[in-house]
């Protein structure tokens, strides 16, 4: 099977050996998940400047050695102009940056394999190896060894990145995928690529990948999105992370922001942004469930079953009185391990014998208390015993190990 860089400036002769000219590119019309057959060529002229595209099924034989019609060129139907929808192969594809949605990560092509699929020459692999570049500059002999190995990504298995991104299709696929691993793509992207990639997702999902993306990352992202379209991502964030970002804006970005923020979440955002960074006050969470004592576990569990949705884990239950005052917290299992009339107050663990923050205790007290008692969430109050919100591990882990 041939590789597109051996076959391209092919000579390119007729049914009578006339020549015709050069092969410059191949026509495809991608589809999502499927192999592409190619459909035309374009072929340079001999002695002329002008263009001709030829459709494939003009072709007699198409190989390394030679590309050759099988009829007369003056036979031929060709066309003048490329149609809508379709690709070069040899322009729009090869050198650029890749969307591999199996191996979650952006690749370059350095070549493209072509073979044939059910009767038809099709786009089969694309070559994203070292190999693949000395290829196509013709000196595959400085791999003297062959210790350069092929790697060929089968092509149904990848999204092209090209000019304006076209995600319509792939979202779902990506998706798929955790907002992590998508983030990771985002971050290998050009800024004008990787906003449109953002963009082309669902609404919660460019929020929780927004939120993994890198803080100089997110600025960028920011800074070249609209405010409209700022706020669209902005308003399925987590309050906290929502503060983070505003915290790291320029002032004039921040603001114009935070105008399009609505007026019930901004009330939460002013409250986080009083705390410093890095504090326990500047990390912690207002996404919790809370529950009165009197409540009941069956209570509590019809709570969790309709709020669920607007929380990304509920691990707790927290237990405030009528005045905002700390007074335990019950963990899911105790929940589900108890009867439905029994009051939350009576199975919940006391306040009185959990450690506690406040929202001026430095990240690594925050740190050194959670590894000390083996916590996955610590509530934070004020020196009257308000409950302010929660930190979680994940904060933590974030201000520690910012690039993971």
């Amino acid at each position: 099977m041939p590789y597109l860089s051996r076959i391209l400036n092919s000579t390119v002769s007729d049914s009578s050996e006339a020549v015709v000219g050069k092969l410059e590119d191949i026509l495809v019309k991608p589809k999502a998940g499927e192999y592409c057959p190619l459909e035309y060529l374009i072929v340079k002229k001999r002695h002329s400047k002008k263009r001709v595209i030829i459709p494939y099924e003009a072709v007699e034989n198409f190989s390394k050695e030679e590309v050759s019609l099988r009829v007369l060129f003056s036979k031929i139907n060709f066309l003048d102009t490329v149609p809508e929808g379709y690709v070069r192969l040899n322009r729009d594809v090869m050198d650029q940056q890749i969307v591999d949605l199996s191996g979650a990560r952006v690749v370059r092509v350095n070549d493209l394999r072509i073979g044939d699929f059910e009767g038809k020459m099709n786009v089969l692999a694309i070559d994203i190896s070292n190999r693949g570049l000395l290829r196509r500059l013709g000196v595959t002999w400085l791999d003297l060894f062959n210790l350069m190995k092929v790697n060929l990504i089968d092509w149904r298995k990848v999204q092209p990145v090209k000019g304006e991104l076209k995600l319509d299709s792939a979202s779902k696929d990506l998706t798929k995928l955790h907002p992590a691993d998508i983030a990771n793509i985002v971050e290998d992207l050009n800024l004008k690529q990787g906003s449109n990639l953002v963009l082309s997702l669902d609404k919660n999902t460019a929020a929780q990948v927004f939120e993994e993306i890198d803080p100089e990352m997110q600025k960028l992202l920011i800074s070249h999105l609209s405010p409209e379209h700022a706020a669209r991502i902005s308003e399925r964030m987590s309050v906290d992370e929502l503060v983070d970002l505003i915290h790291f804006l320029p002032e004039h970005k921040s603001k114009q922001l935070m105008d399009y923020v609505e007026k019930d979440r901004m009330k939460h955002v002013h409250k986080l942004l009083k705390y410093e960074d890095n504090t326990a006050g500047g990390l912690m969470s207002l996404d919790y469930l809370s529950c009165l004592p009197e409540e009941t576990v069956g209570q509590a569990i019809e709570k969790i079953r309709k709020l669920s949705d607007k929380f990304r884990a509920i691990n707790y239950v927290y237990i405030l009185d009528d005045k905002n005052k700390y007074k335990g917290v019950a963990s899911l299992r105790r929940l589900l391990i108890n009867d439905s009339s029994t009051p939350i107050g009576k199975i919940m663990k006391k306040s009185t014998n959990l450690p506690v923050l406040h929202p001026n205790h430095s990240i690594k007290r925050v740190a050194h208390m959670m590894t000390k008692y083996d916590l996955n969430t610590v509530a934070v109050l004020d020196k009257d015993n308000n409950f302010l919100g929660v930190v979680t591990v994940d904060d933590v882990m974030r201000v520690l190990l910012p690039n993971a």
